[in-house]
């Protein structure tokens, strides 16, 4: 008997936080609120720093409803957000579903 059997099926787990990374170091915490609020009510959103203050290039955005989330999840994964050097050749920004 398997696992799922024994404790029966589950349905999937719903995540309100997304892991964004390949940021900008430019992109702001305004802009990237701006950029995601329209998907949802932000509950938090954490740009990670280094003891400089500067960006360490990912980011966490929680929002109010796992709707919200997954709908900006199939809208911005691989989007590029920020990149105005024309000398980088960057990836568009990853998303993971996450828990903060």
């Amino acid at each position: 008997m398997s696992n799922q059997d024994r404790h029966g099926s589950s349905p999937p787990s719903k995540f309100t936080s997304l892991y964004l990374e390949n940021l900008d170091p430019q992109v702001s915490d305004e802009a990237l609120i701006q950029m995601f609020s329209g998907f949802g009510k932000i509950i938090r959103s954490i740009r990670a720093k280094d003891f400089r203050g500067e960006s360490r290039g990912f980011a966490f955005i929680e929002f109010e409803s796992s709707d919200s989330a997954e709908q900006a999840f199939e809208h911005m994964n691989g989007r590029l957000i920020g990149f105005n050097d024309k000398n980088h050749d960057p990836n568009g920004v990853c998303l993971k579903q996450d828990r903060i």
